[in-house]
């Protein structure tokens, strides 16, 4: 016991000397920490303290600037073209919308190496500093700056659009220029081609998109400067858009834009080379030769610009835009103070400073836009001459609007309605089968209720593939639709069977004793047979007439589809026949109409005779009715009496079995008279339904074929001069042809006045007044 006490001290004895051993070190590590971190602070506050002194010093060397008394104000830089041209701009972005002409809206993609000021410029030629790229490191996803002239917009209103990839931005934001820059930077998280879309109105712009890329890491081979590159690309490869290929300026054999832009612009056509921070460069040079062998040393024929900008530090010190300009101002003057000391060739004095850039920039705009003048002209004069067209196609109507003419559309519309009639009946597919033909099924179903029925109203059910149906499950209409129903009727007739014969039907039949007090018992199996067989197939045959019927009224509904594709074919897209058939015309904000044929009257198109097509179908469905009438009573005269069946059976006894002349056996005499009775019924139903069909083809299908022309023609040629203005309702025609004679004569009116006021805002947007600085955009 003694030793392991002993033994236990002995251990915490050497343990002790371990922690301290450990808190020691733990003292010395946290001592080091904080010396670390003073240091740190302190070199902080020095490299701060650098900044500022940096920043003061770069202010101090920028207002030391003496402004050059031939320069103007210096906002005359930014006031390029007086608000008339942001006036008469709008007008004609409005007749552009009106006349639904696209004018092309300019887009400039800036592309070019990470911190070489691409953000900068963008901020330099919208005239603020928006800071909305940048924050925080460089642009990582594109962004689509979309400037839009809003005369109602005195001061600039940003837009964020809303953005797919971000969930906390499912929605569209108006935002307070202040806050752009965070706004901004909540979207540029990581390098995605997903784009951010930003909005700018304003009153005193035009309509253009200026594009901002992430920076290119042309030095480095990764997965990201790769993906980076595609993006740049993808953006650059649209042939509409301009490039500005922005790289920091140092000595010519270090650039690296003009092979990257080559990959996609290899003329260089659309592509415009801006060199930044160009003061440092200033200051490297000590002579004029030096300076004008680098200013020389661009490509010629390719728009070059050197320019110099404030700082991002001072740029965020003086965010009002009126300093801001002002800073742009003091540091190209600044170059311009040095390049004059070194006698610079004056001749590179249009590539020097972002006023140039900007000035030449909006250039191209401007006269993109100018070249879109003739062509909205073009199309407003376009849309008077049509509208004169059909001023004269409206009057010549209405002076020809007589009954000779309302006969020869009548007559016109017979023929052909009669002669598609006729093609479906004979076969032809003109008419769409997979759309408008109908299945077996679908017939009976649209029809209603059209399953074959018996004598109780009970449905005959069957197979149609067991029975041999042709063409069940196929969609069809006209002969081979009706050639069907009667295969089918011929089918369910064949499998009707006589109903039960009973004794009782047998003995009322057999009547009283003929010869000898014997019962005639032949003239009882012909009765049954007579009764029987009409009984079952008159049923039969009413329907077969009702199916005939609906099948052909139907084909009305198709020949109207058919007529309408012929006219359709016939008449030209242009024609104003066509035109006038669109939606009723409206005017737009600007007078002028939206569609100068729409609603019109066009008096050849019988779509404007709906009547008179009523008319028509009404004739044919009278005629189809009365002709199945005619036909079903042909049909009932296949029963033949109870006399004619006994007297054809007594005069072929030997083809039948002998009958009983005993009363004594009922059974006998009933099985007897029921099996002659079969007998004859199956007879009669193999001669009734041969005939019934016979008679169909007969005085059903050719009526159609042949009377149905001289019914129809006979009776719209007897019409009246006014029964016929009745059916084409010419009162209502006229009508509305006078409302679009003074329609279009105010429409053409008021186009005349719009033509005139367009000539007025192209020649204010085209010819601005000069201002006091002469700064309007002319040397492009």
């Amino acid at each position: 016991m003694r030793r392991r006490s002993f033994k236990n001290k002995r251990r915490q004895q050497r343990k002790r000397p371990k922690k301290q051993e450990v808190a020691r070190q733990h003292q010395e590590q946290l001592k080091k920490q904080q010396e670390q971190e003073e240091a740190s602070r302190k070199a902080a506050e020095q490299a701060a303290k650098e900044e500022q002194g940096s920043e003061e010093a770069e202010i101090q060397s920028l207002e030391s600037v003496k402004a050059d008394p031939s320069d103007g104000p210096v906002r005359e830089n930014y006031d390029l073209f007086p608000q008339d041209v942001y006036s008469a701009y709008d007008k004609i972005q409005s007749f552009a919308r009106d006349l639904n002409t696209q004018i092309p809206v300019p887009e400039i993609v800036v592309v070019g190496p990470r911190s070489s000021g691409k953000s900068s410029i963008i901020e330099a030629i919208l005239g603020r500093p928006f800071n909305v790229v940048g924050l925080g490191g460089a642009t990582k996803r594109p962004l689509f700056i979309q400037l839009i002239n809003n005369p109602e917009a005195a001061e600039p209103r940003a837009t964020l659009k809303r953005d797919p990839q971000m969930k906390e931005f499912s929605t569209d934001r108006e935002v307070p220029l202040a806050e752009l820059p965070e706004a901004v930077a909540g979207r540029n998280t990581k390098v995605s081609e997903d784009p951010v879309f930003l909005t700018i109105e304003h009153k005193n712009c035009l309509n253009m998109t200026i594009i901002d890329t992430p920076g290119l890491i042309l030095s480095a081979s990764t997965n990201e400067s790769q993906m980076i590159e595609n993006v740049v690309l993808n953006l650059i490869r649209p042939i509409h858009r301009l490039i500005l290929a922005v790289e920091p300026s140092k000595e010519w054999t270090q650039m690296e834009m003009l092979s990257f832009v080559k990959r996609t612009d290899q003329e260089l056509s659309r592509t415009t080379f801006v060199y930044t921070k160009f003061h440092s460069q200033l200051q490297d040079f000590s002579s004029t030769r030096a300076v004008n062998r680098f200013l020389s040393g661009t490509l010629p024929d390719v728009k070059t610009f050197f320019s110099t900008l404030p700082s991002s530090r001072v740029r965020a010190r003086f965010r009002e835009s009126d300093k801001y300009q002002e800073k742009l101002w003091q540091a190209y003057r600044r170059d311009m103070v040095l390049l004059e000391q070194l006698q610079y060739d004056k001749r590179y004095a249009r590539t020097l400073g972002i006023h140039a850039l900007r000035k030449y920039l909006l250039n191209l705009v401007w006269r993109s836009y100018q070249e879109c003048i003739p062509r909205v002209l073009k199309h407003l004069r376009a849309r008077r001459t049509i509208t004169e067209q059909s001023l004269k196609e409206v009057e010549s109507q209405l002076q020809s609007l007589d009954s000779s003419k309302l006969r020869a559309i009548a007559s016109g519309y017979a023929v052909g309605f009669l002669q598609v009639i006729e093609q479906l009946l004979e076969g032809t597919s003109e008419g769409n089968p997979t759309v408008n033909g109908q299945t077996l099924e679908e017939e009976k179903s649209q029809q209603g209720d059209a399953d074959w029925v018996d004598l109780y109203n009970r449905a005959i059910r069957f197979d149609p593939e067991d029975w041999g149906i042709p063409y069940w499950n196929c969609k069809v209409y006209g002969g081979q639709q009706f050639e069907r129903l009667l295969h089918e009727f011929k089918a369910v007739s064949d499998h009707t069977e006589i109903s039960e014969v009973t004794v009782d039907d047998v003995a009322t039949a057999a009547g009283i004793n003929r010869l000898n007090n014997i019962p005639n018992y032949a003239w009882a199996a012909s009765d049954l047979a007579a009764q029987k067989s009409q009984d079952a197939l008159v049923p039969l045959i009413e329907q077969l007439c009702e199916r005939a019927v609906y099948i052909v009224k139907r084909l009305t509904d198709i020949v109207e589809k058919v007529m309408d594709g012929r006219r359709k074919k016939w008449l030209p897209a242009s024609s104003p026949a066509t035109s006038m058939q669109s939606a009723p015309s409206q005017s737009n904000a600007n007078g002028v109409s939206n569609s100068s044929q729409g609603g019109r009257i066009d008096i050849n198109n019988i779509e404007q005779y709906p009547y008179f097509t009523h008319h028509v179908k009404d004739l044919f469905y009278k005629f189809v009715d009365q002709t199945g009438k005619i036909c079903k009573e042909k049909c009932m005269d296949e029963f033949l009496s109870t006399r004619t069946i006994y007297w054809d059976l007594t005069e072929h006894p030997d083809s039948h079995g002998s009958l009983p002349i005993e009363r004594s056996d009922h059974e006998d005499t009933h099985a007897a008279v029921r099996s002659l009775s079969t007998e004859l019924f199956v007879n009669l139903r193999k001669r009734i339904t041969m005939n019934v069909l016979l008679k169909f083809y007969n005085f059903f299908l050719g009526p159609l074929r042949t009377d149905l022309w001289n019914e129809i023609q006979g009776k719209i040629t007897c019409l009246g001069d006014e029964a016929l203005e009745q059916v084409f309702e010419v009162s209502a025609t006229k009508d509305k042809l006078h409302e679009d004679e003074k329609h279009l004569q105010g429409v053409i009116k008021k186009l005349t006045e719009q033509d005139q006021l367009f000539l007025d805002a192209a020649t204010q947007f085209s010819h601005p007044v000069v201002l006091s600085g002469g700064n309007v955009a002319n040397d492009a």
